[in-house]
């Protein structure tokens, strides 16, 4: 990044503050200055005495024999350093890792740079500190002490204890990439508390020996680290959630750490003003992504279990969270909306790709691996009603499930808060699947920092199915850096009766209404421009939607094609243009694929849009 840009970047940043980040900001800077005897006070800390009741382990038997098959082959390739990033990205990390290396470009970060030096947002040679920071989240070693005690197999836990101890000697505290986030810090520590927690349900006392130490050299500083340096004003989103998430985990575990932290009661207060406030009325994430809905929620149950929350107005907020993922989110081909880094917090689920299945599973009360592990989701929701749209006013969604269809519709908010950071331009966004096939798609997210020209690309007004104006993107809001928006939008409006949702969207001098209208094999939408101005439409397919030569068709009429199924989408547009082009799209964190968008261009009095099935 040039200094132009990154002085840009500052002044920026610095407009979406208040004062009293400000202030807060300039504290941070004093701890920096201060570090040095902060470290040192920190080893004073000796007596963690473990409160064995603090993070139960279910009961062996309730694993099935293919959990234990699946356990046994993810720590194969774990051990032989063949790891999969992300869900999907198969890459070689070494044994022990390379925990300073992003893999996807072979590039090593310095490991000797203090971490307040070090510009994580902008990493040589195309790295992504976002890809670093997976292999260093330590979830790989709590999926081998699970296997490792489930299997009885205490090699492959030796092994984890030792990759530990090489991450602390390559690690210092302050130093290196590693050290760079709290958030990171804190995800660390909650895996580490599951890992300990593991260890001793083994019982050997080799392990045990080398436990003893780990817990020495690692809780201390990364509980009193968070705590030091913990999100706060226009940066306090999901890092605070993980954040002071970590600090109860781990402090319930080792209570001894109230000394250096606040005690766990204050910040289970602090916690559960945070659930409520980046949580809305309706149970949906104010960052208006629903994969960081999911690690919201997830980050939150870890602590709201350890502290046998079970009823009140934080529970309730979270069973309105579980019931809202359940509703927006669609199994087989998920295409969230909003960004998506398919982070998880612990590896329970038993594949990860497979994630959103599992977790859509145990909010529906459905005995499974991840309710072994983490027990009964909070209050099962309740399946949408047939035949009508399921409505979630504040957060701006709406979601129908009828007849083999679901469609997700997008009236919300920009993102939370002033710098909104994890929210995309899509409003009026309308994503259809039919059964487990996606047809129109949300792009993704594709990258953070390593490619930051791709995520501009598929969080502007172009790569969602929106109305917008002709021949360019509107101008605002403005985005400086992968998680920095200026100038947001307002808020449309959505209203839902039976089979019909309206959405208006009102912005830079244009009125746009979008109406879906859903009957048994079709669904039908229409889309208008209240101030008569031409507008287009761009819609977005699945990859793996092939289009049948449109050519020799009428104008405006595609056939798709899936999987030996066909659809017509035929657009009703007087006087408008057709055109197919290619464009990048996303379905997992850094993996990229190419997709067919067809643009309607020059629409002048409205559009009519109908999806409906053809006989195969």
């Amino acid at each position: 990044m040039s200094l132009v840009k990154k002085l840009s970047w500052y002044r920026h940043r610095l407009s979406a503050m208040t004062m009293a980040e400000v202030r807060y900001r300039l504290v941070a800077k004093w701890r920096v200055w201060t570090e040095g005897g902060f470290l040192e006070d920190i080893q004073s800390l000796e007596s963690l005495a473990v409160n064995t009741k603090a993070l139960r382990l279910p009961e062996l038997s309730a694993f099935s024999n293919s959990y234990r098959h699946q356990l046994a082959l993810d720590a194969k390739l774990l051990l032989k350093g063949e790891w999969q990033l992300f869900g999907w990205k198969n890459v070689d990390v070494g044994a022990p890792p390379c925990w300073h290396r992003d893999p996807a470009f072979g590039t090593v970060i310095d490991p000797d740079i203090p971490a307040h030096r070090l510009n994580h947002r902008d990493l040589p040679s195309g790295a992504d500190a976002r890809t670093i920071w997976e292999i260093n989240r330590w979830a790989e070693m709590t999926r081998l002490a699970m296997h490792g005690w489930i299997n009885h197999d205490l090699d492959a836990i030796r092994t984890a204890q030792l990759w530990i101890e090489d991450w602390c000697d390559r690690n210092p505290p302050g130093v290196g990439i590693n050290w760079t986030s709290a958030l990171e810090v804190a995800l660390r520590l909650i895996n580490f508390t599951w890992f300990d927690t593991l260890v001793s349900a083994v019982g050997d006392s080799t392990l045990n020996s080398a436990q003893i130490k780990l817990v020495k050299r690692i809780v201390p500083i990364h509980a009193a680290w968070i705590w030091r340096y913990r999100s706060n004003g226009s940066s306090a989103n999901n890092h605070l959630l993980g954040e002071l998430s970590a600090l109860i985990v781990s402090g319930s575990r080792w209570p001894a750490l109230e000394k250096i932290i606040c005690s766990i009661d204050k910040t289970w207060q602090k916690l559960g003003h945070e659930i409520l406030r980046q949580f809305g009325e309706d149970g949906g994430s104010r960052e208006q992504a629903l994969h960081y809905h999911l690690f919201g929620f997830d980050l939150a149950w870890q602590a709201a279990r350890v502290m046998g929350c079970k009823a009140g107005p934080v529970y309730d907020r979270l069973a309105l969270a579980a019931t809202f993922f359940a509703d927006l989110s669609q199994k087989g081909e998920p295409w969230d909306f909003g960004d998506n880094d398919d982070a998880q917090v612990v590896p329970v689920t038993a594949v990860r790709a497979n994630a959103v299945q599992e977790w859509q599973d145990w909010f529906n009360g459905e005995q499974g691996v991840l309710q072994a592990w983490l027990g009964m989701s909070p209050i099962p929701p309740q399946l949408i009603a047939s035949n009508e749209w399921r409505t979630y006013s504040t957060s701006g969604m709406a979601a129908f499930r009828s007849h083999g269809w679901f469609a997700r519709l997008d009236a919300s908010p920009l993102g939370f808060g002033s710098i909104a950071a994890h929210g995309h331009c899509d409003a009026l966004h309308l994503s259809i699947w039919d059964a487990d096939y996606a047809l129109l798609i949300d792009p993704g997210t594709g990258s953070y920092y390593g490619n930051v020209e791709l995520r501009e690309e598929l969080a502007r007004w172009d790569a969602h199915n929106g109305p917008q104006p002709v021949d360019k993107c509107f101008e605002t809001p403005r985005r400086h850096g992968p998680f920095l928006q200026l100038a947001h939008h307002s808020s449309p409006t959505l209203v839902t009766e039976g089979t019909t949702a309206i959405a208006r969207f009102e912005h830079e001098n244009h009125a746009f209404q979008r109406q879906v209208l859903l009957h048994g094999e079709s669904i039908e939408i229409r889309d208008t421009e209240d101030l008569q101005k031409p507008f287009s439409i761009h819609w977005c397919l699945a990859p793996e939607c092939t289009i049948v030569d449109h050519l020799s068709l009428k104008p405006g009429r595609f056939i798709l094609h899936r999987n030996e199924r066909q659809w017509e989408l035929f657009m009703d547009a007087p006087g408008a243009t057709f055109s197919v082009i290619t464009r990048r799209v996303s379905p997992f964190y850094g993996q990229i694929q190419e997709s067919k968008i067809i643009i309607v261009s020059g629409i002048q009095s409205g559009i009519a849009t109908r999806l409906r099935r053809l006989a195969t």
